[in-house]
């Protein structure tokens, strides 16, 4: 009775371990299929009105750790340990459409080097090489697409906070039915893209990819397109 006493005990702990763990990771941004009900994301992490309007789209902002999860890593950090000062510390935007009540998009901006880099692993280890790749030695912007959503990510080298110089990272994740919200960053760093999209409704070759675009482009001698490029 002693031994089955103790082992029950042992077993509660490691039970009480595993699921303050298993809570930890409840929430994990990467695992939300655009677009989602408002309620799944409120009832799992708290998010602050920021009382702004994005082409037709409430903004909503947290902080909290909890809300920074990203394929199981963890993106929690700040410059001058100012975990509650936005322009300081890394965080995540969800836009909502009020009519409907559903998150369409979401926004993380990352202010430290280390979680920046932890952001950009995670999108490779889960999606792979991306034929939008443009990069210099400031800045560079990648695309994916997955899920009936495009992932923009932009890593900017020649961020300063506070003084101190960080590389800074935005990944901005948008359901393909937002278009008017989507369409509004086919813009900069990410205006290649909307290129290729115009290509790829006009031509008739199935499973068209940016790579063909960049090789119908080489051949046009349209070579600005091949510029900075990864392939």
């Amino acid at each position: 009775m002693k031994l089955n006493g103790y082992l029950r005990i042992i077993g509660l702990i490691l039970f009480s371990l595993v699921s303050q763990q298993s809570y930890g990771q409840k929430f994990d941004l990467l695992s939300l299929e655009l677009p989602v009900s408002e309620s799944s994301i409120t009832s799992k992490i708290k998010i602050e009105d920021q009382k702004f309007q994005s082409v037709n789209l409430s903004e909503y902002l947290s902080l909290e750790k909890d809300a920074l999860n990203f394929n199981g890593r963890s993106l929690y950090g700040s410059i001058d340990n100012s975990p509650d000062t936005s322009y300081l510390a890394n965080g995540v935007k969800f836009y909502i459409d009020k009519k409907t009540n559903l998150v369409e998009a979401y926004r993380l901006d990352i202010k430290t080097t280390a979680e920046t880099r932890q952001l950009e692993k995670s999108l490779v280890d889960k999606f792979g090489k991306t034929f939008y790749y443009y990069k210099d030695k400031d800045m560079n912007f990648r695309i994916w697409e997955y899920n009936g959503s495009t992932y923009f990510l932009e890593v900017n080298a020649t961020s300063v906070y506070n003084g101190q110089h960080t590389i800074s990272g935005n990944l901005c994740v948008i359901s393909n039915r937002s278009t008017e919200f989507y369409n509004n960053y086919l813009a900069g760093g990410f205006g290649y893209y909307a290129d290729y999209l115009r290509a790829k409704k006009n031509t008739k070759k199935k499973g068209y990819t940016y790579n063909d675009f960049l090789n119908e482009m080489k051949a046009e001698d349209r070579d600005y397109y091949l510029k900075k490029v990864v392939r």
